[in-house]
């Protein structure tokens, strides 16, 4: 396979950081960082270094739309995420290009049509419910842990048909491995994170090949289920591996992201009590009941304007990768064919050509009057765009809303006077501390 040299890339503005590790310490230590001083020393374009090889990375609104969009089909996304998560989630959606990504994509999204997400809105509540309720006498908890494994127990159900109620610390443990191992160095030594994560998908492996047997017989309605019946035009159906690979993919997009987006709305909430008070007031009067519909969750405007900030200024997942499979040219730079090229979220963000005090918490900047997002195209992109755009964006939606529902009608939350919660970037975001809210109950 073709690579990209040093010399190939010699006119991009920037610089290749440390010999060997290039910028790979700076960039784990504190991405946003990294990035914005790259930018300001560069401009919109620059080229990075760290073990995995070289990259070009851009930011701003007409870079997504260049790169995910207008470009989607003379890109890559399984060469681009290959070197990093080949070994952790290979066959994902996320490293499938052309007719095979399509295919199973289109599988997938069965799970998320209008039919099925109303049958998930008749479970989630009460998992939701069960979960908030046990923090009932508590004053203290941390907000991450809480959020990853209530989210966890919605996502198993749903998704995969699995009693909620059961101990799944080995699940959460080893797919937290896996996630981490995604920005670790590759070093297969039993003490590294990278080995960890390697151990995590084994455990993961072995855990959905015992029940595979029984959904193949006895499908039910959940996604699990679906894989094992989908057949394509000539009757054809995914192997026992390919069902596993999607099934681990699944188990992280569909509880990680959500529950670091439900813990930093705590923070933001917690900093900003007058928001608070508006979220509580708004579900205050709103009841789940057998006759609730999706379409009923959008009453709760101000839990969505909350969302929206949040995602806006901590994006889960910073930046995406592709692999041009054609030359470039950006701005008057040449990429040439075979560039890793990297668009950074984080920095179209919080881009003050695109926002209005980008560093300020105001979710009314997403209200219906303001609406800035739509004055700049592609500059709010936290679930991407084009073909690999979050598959599952409305369910996380819908599970946010309802999971701070539950949550705002049983507590208020609080954060020490100055408390300032730092976020480690990769490979998702999430409070170092993660994030100690004190409760008192309503």
């Amino acid at each position: 396979m073709p690579t990209i040299t040093k010399k190939d890339l010699e006119h991009v503005p920037g610089d290749w950081g440390l010999p060997l590790f290039g910028h790979f310490f700076d960039f784990v230590s504190n991405a946003t960082k990294f990035y914005a001083n790259q930018k300001e020393k560069y401009g919109d374009i620059f080229k990075i270094k760290t073990p995995l090889g070289m990259a070009v990375v851009l930011s701003g609104p007409t870079a997504n739309k260049l790169i995910l969009v207008e470009e989607g089909k003379f890109t890559s996304n399984k060469e681009a995420w290959e070197n990093s998560l080949g070994e952790l989630f290979p066959n994902g959606l996320m490293l499938m290009d052309g007719e095979q990504h399509k295919y199973h994509r289109g599988i997938m999204q069965e799970a998320f049509k209008k039919g099925p997400m109303q049958g998930y809105l008749d479970i989630m509540p009460q998992i939701l419910a069960n979960g908030v309720d046990q923090l009932k006498g508590k004053k203290k908890v941390l907000a991450f842990p809480f959020f990853k494994n209530l989210t966890l127990r919605v996502a198993v159900s749903v998704f995969f048909g699995i009693d909620p109620n059961q101990d799944l610390t080995a699940i959460n443990k080893a797919i937290t491995d896996i996630v981490n191992a995604s920005s670790a160095l590759q070093i297969k030594l039993p003490f590294t994170a990278y080995q960890k994560g390697i151990n995590g998908r084994k455990f993961l492996v072995n855990y959905f090949k015992k029940i595979l047997p029984e959904r193949r017989t006895n499908p039910g309605k959940d996604l699990f289920s679906r894989f094992c019946v989908a057949t394509d035009e000539e009757g054809n159906q995914f192997t026992d591996q390919e069902i596993i690979d999607h099934l681990i993919f699944v188990l992280m997009a569909a509880h990680d992201t959500t529950a670091i987006t439900l813990t930093l709305m705590s923070y933001f909430l917690a900093k900003h009590p007058e928001w608070q008070d508006q979220l509580r007031a708004e579900v205050s009067d709103f009841e789940i009941t057998p006759e609730t519909k999706i379409n009923d969750l959008r009453v709760l405007e101000k839990a969505g304007l909350v969302m929206k900030e949040t995602l806006r200024i901590h994006p889960p997942l910073i930046t995406v990768s592709r692999k041009l499979k054609r030359e470039l040219e950006v701005d008057n730079i040449r990429l040439p064919k075979n560039t890793f090229v990297s668009v950074v979220f984080q920095m179209t963000h919080h881009d003050e050509r695109s926002w209005t005090n980008p560093s300020k918490f105001d979710p009314e900047r997403f209200n219906k009057v303001r609406n800035e997002q739509s004055k700049c195209p592609f500059g709010y992109a936290p679930f991407g765009a084009g073909k690999h755009h979050c598959i599952g964006y409305q369910f996380a939606e819908i599970m946010v809303k309802l999971g701070m529902m539950e949550f705002l009608k049983r507590y208020k939350i609080s954060v020490p006077t100055g408390y300032e919660c730092e976020i480690r970037d990769v490979p998702l975001k999430q409070p170092k501390d993660d994030l100690p809210l004190y409760l008192e109950e309503v």
